[in-house]
C-alpha cells in the first residue's frame, strides 16, 4: 500500500510579507531541523499569475509527443523517465516568456529572503555573516510538472518516487489535487495538503551539507489517485542552487565547537553529476543522496 498518512502534516505557515518575530523564527528553525519543510503566505505572487502559467503549460503538455521531444531531454522530461505518470519542462529564466520571467523574478527574491531567514535560525547574525560570502552567487531554475491520473480513481500510484532535491531551497506551488508527501525520520509518509495562497518551501541537499546536518533535506514524493480529485495534477517547482563551481563546506561556527564534521568538502557540479549518473532510468532514487556522495565515514569522525 502506497498511501500511509492518515492526517496532513501540520507545518508552520509563515507570513513573509513582514519581519518574523522570535516565535515564528523558532517555529521555522524547528521545522527545518525536523522536516525540512514549511509553508509561506503573503508571498506577493497572485492567483492570476499561477492561472496564466497553468494555461501556458497546458497548451505545451497537450502537444503531440513528437513535438515536445523536439525541445530536447534537457528541457522536456517525457513520461516513463522519472515515472509513468510524470512529465516536466525545465525553464531557464532568461530564455523564457514574459509570464515565466515575472514568476521567476518573484520566486528569486523570495528564495533570497527565505535563505536569510533560515540562516538566522542557525546562529546570531549568521544571515549578515554568511549570505553575501556563501550564497550571493546562487542561481535558479524552474520545473513545470504535469502528472497524469491513474486509470482508476481507486488506484493509487507514485507520480514521482522518493527523492531529495539538489538545491539549497525549493519553492513549490501545488494545485488543489495535492499528493505531496514528506518522509519522517522514522520512515512514515505524511501528506502536505494544498492550501490556497500558500507555497511550500523545502530545504535541499546543498543546504543540508552546508549546515552540517543542522538542517534536513527530507525525502519526499508525489502520490496520485485514491480519494484525490480527478484530473491532471499541476505543480511548479523553483530550485535555488549554489553555482556549479562552489565548494560546499560548512563554516566552523556552523559546525559548532566540539561537533563532528559530517561531510567532506565537495564541488557542487560533481554532486550533480553523481545524481544524474546514478538516477538515470531509475524510478526509485533511494540511496542517491548527498550523504551517499560526501558523508565522512564514522571512523573518521572524532
Amino acid at each position: 500500500m502506497i498511501y500511509e498518512s492518515e492526517n496532513p502534516l501540520e507545518l508552520p505557515v509563515l507570513d513573509v510579507s513582514e519581519a518574523l518575530d522570535s516565535s515564528a523564527l523558532r517555529s521555522l528553525g524547528a521545522a527545518c531541523r525536523e522536516w525540512g519543510f514549511f509553508q509561506i503566505i503573503n508571498h506577493g505572487i497572485s492567483k492570476d499569475l499561477f492561472t496564466k502559467i497553468y494555461s501556458l503549460s497546458s497548451k505545451i503538455f497537450s502537444l503531440p509527443s513528437e513535438s515536445k521531444l523536439k525541445l530536447g531531454l534537457k528541457t522536456y522530461t517525457p513520461l516513463f523517465i522519472a515515472s509513468p505518470f510524470f512529465e516536466s519542462l525545465r525553464i531557464t529564466l532568461f530564455l523564457s516568456s514574459e509570464i515565466m520571467q515575472e514568476y521567476g523574478s518573484r520566486v528569486t527574491e523570495l528564495s533570497k529572503t527565505i535563505l536569510r531567514l533560515i540562516l538566522t535560525t542557525l546562529g546570531k547574525e549568521f544571515d549578515s555573516k554568511y549570505y553575501e560570502s556563501e550564497f550571493q552567487q546562487c542561481h535558479g531554475y524552474m520545473r513545470i510538472n504535469n502528472y497524469s491520473s491513474p486509470r482508476s480513481s481507486k488506484e493509487e500510484a507514485e507520480g514521482l518516487g522518493m527523492h531529495t532535491d539538489m538545491s539549497c531551497v525549493t519553492i513549490v506551488y501545488q494545485d488543489e489535487i495535492g499528493g505531496l508527501q514528506v518522509r519522517s525520520r522514522e520512515g512514515r509518509w505524511m501528506s502536505i495538503a494544498p492550501r490556497e495562497g500558500t507555497l511550500v518551501v523545502n530545504v535541499g541537499d546543498m543546504l543540508q551539507a552546508w549546515s552540517n546536518d543542522r538542517l534536513r533535506s527530507s525525502e519526499h514524493r508525489v502520490v496520485l489517485g485514491r480519494g484525490k480529485p480527478s484530473g491532471t495534477r499541476f505543480s511548479l517547482a523553483f530550485f535555488w542552487c549554489f553555482e556549479d563551481h562552489k565548494v560546499v563546506e560548512a563554516p566552523d561556527d556552523v559546525v559548532g565547537e566540539h561537533e563532528a564534521r559530517m561531510y567532506k568538502p565537495f564541488v557542487c557540479s560533481e554532486y550533480l553529476t553523481f545524481r544524474e549518473n546514478t538516477e538515470r532510468g531509475k524510478f526509485d532514487k533511494v540511496g542517491f543522496t548527498v550523504k551517499d556522495f560526501a558523508a565522512l565515514p564514522q571512523n573518521n569522525i572524532a
